[in-house]
């Protein structure tokens, strides 16, 4: 287990100013599964004006010293350092009430979602596991540390993240883990939807997406997420075959939803997001795989919610010739027309009979009754609409 030579550092100068210091969390679960950790947690013994003051001439960001939590920047690099904290209620379901730092790594562990994310190592790689992580990691499964109805009901977003990592990893989730992360679904009311996007944004990407939402379809737990979905069954079974991108699975995943724009706007993602899943939904294929046809489809929907839908819809001649299309053509919008509105204006037109006029012209370049050049497109324009004036 190679650790970045700028986490040791930071691991280094806390232990040799006497504190405990270990990396958890994700990261060691990475380290165990052979990935690259994408983050780094580090708790310690040491409390949050201890940490900071070992690392004074440092870049140090008190990230949220209420919590335990400072973040310290090295080399590129950073890491997330807390102090070792017991928790008290959660009275809204998602934050603890109170947190009491401590000197005991066993108390930080024992607070932890899954196994699998509470195991620590220390600087020389050995690993501290105290609930059975690396067995469940070979095992494959995601089970709760603890009483699963416990850990759900302290944290309602710990149920999504269940879901998560199980499409993340490709792993089943032990049985009394699911029976609490299904009956205490509706507790998701609790979590901002901005969290329960990105949560379902990992899901939806995940290696076993399709398995993990026909389960969650199954205990109907995206009823609690969305105001009755209606969600495409049949599209859910191959969504692990669609490109590895969270807006084209959650367009197959919402494809036959009357309320889709209502569910995906409900989600606070950003506006490219929301657009790009809704074009995709909203994309009608045509029943002709004629140029003049996919040109406008392509007009219509965008080059790529028109691949997207074709590939949702598992047709692959028709998505073999809209990418052939694509690459060899680049006139699919008004914008595209080798002539201006001021072009027509000199013709003497005006007003909105200058727009009308640009899209009849984009319209017979789709139909190859002229070709994309300013000469012939006002030659053909004086033709059609009987224009004299130059």
């Amino acid at each position: 287990m190679n650790i970045p030579t700028q986490i040791e550092y930071i691991l280094r100068k806390l232990t040799s100013a006497g504190y405990d210091a270990y990396l958890v969390g994700g990261c060691v679960r990475d380290f165990l599964l052979g990935a690259a950790p994408s983050d780094y947690d580090i708790t310690t013994s040491a409390e949050p004006a201890e940490t900071m003051a070992v690392f004074d001439g440092d870049r140090v960001i008190p990230t949220g010293l209420k919590h335990g939590t400072v973040t310290v920047l090295y080399g590129g690099m950073s890491a997330e350092i807390t102090t070792y904290r017991t928790e008290t209620t959660y009275t809204d379901g998602r934050h603890p009430d109170k947190v009491q730092f401590s000197k005991h790594l066993s108390d930080d562990l024992c607070r932890r979602d899954f196994t699998v994310n509470a195991m620590a190592m220390d600087i020389d790689g050995n690993i501290v596991d105290l609930y059975g992580g690396r067995e469940d990691l070979e095992k494959k499964i995601i089970r709760a540390v603890g009483v699963p109805h416990e850990r759900f009901t302290e944290d309602a977003l710990r149920i999504l993240r269940a879901f998560r990592f199980a499409s993340k990893l490709g792993f089943d989730i032990e049985q009394d883990t699911l029976e609490a992360a299904i009956s205490l679904a509706p507790r998701l009311s609790l979590v901002s939807r901005e969290r329960i996007f990105a949560e379902l944004e990992k899901l939806l990407i995940g290696v076993s997406a399709a398995k993990i939402i026909e389960t969650m379809i199954y205990g109907k737990v995206f009823d609690c997420i969305f105001n009755t979905p209606q969600i495409s069954a049949e599209a859910v079974k191959y969504i692990d075959t669609l490109p590895c991108r969270a807006d084209v699975r959650l367009a197959a995943f919402l494809l036959n939803d009357k309320n889709a724009e209502e569910h995906v706007k409900s989600l606070k993602t950003s506006t490219h997001f929301a657009d790009s899943v809704l074009a995709t939904v909203n994309c009608v294929l045509p029943e002709s795989h004629s140029l003049p046809s996919l040109r406008r489809l392509v007009f219509a929907s965008g080059k790529q919610a028109a691949l997207d839908r074709a590939l949702i819809d598992g047709d692959r001649d028709l998505f073999d010739k809209l990418s052939t299309l694509i690459e060899t053509e680049n006139c699919f919008a008004i914008s595209d027309l080798d002539i201006k509105g001021s072009d027509i204006a000199a013709l003497g037109i005006s007003g909105r009979a200058i727009g009308d006029a640009l899209t009849k012209l984009l319209f017979a370049v789709f139909d190859e009754k002229v070709t994309n050049a300013k000469a012939d497109l006002i030659r053909y324009l004086k033709k059609v609409d009987n224009i004299k004036k130059v």
